[in-house]
């Protein structure tokens, strides 16, 4: 995390995340995992983890007035 300041290391880390999947899957609507959150911030707001292993799924949106629709 170069050129963050210390405080914001584990909130712009998953942002980051978020920000990639939003690319990958090509959809707004993204949730992240509470366990994702706490990998995340298991070492405090400072320390984040160099690395995570994230697995990205998708579910199917059933919602017929949905922009997402895919």
């Amino acid at each position: 995390m170069h050129g963050v300041g210390f405080k914001k290391h584990a909130p712009r880390a998953l942002k980051e995340i978020r920000k990639f999947t939003m690319k990958d899957r090509g959809t707004p609507d993204v949730d992240i995992d509470s366990r994702l959150n706490r990998t995340a911030w298991a070492k405090g707001i400072r320390n984040v983890p160099y690395r995570f292993r994230v697995w990205l799924s998708g579910k199917r949106n059933e919602d017929e007035d949905s922009p997402n629709k895919r």
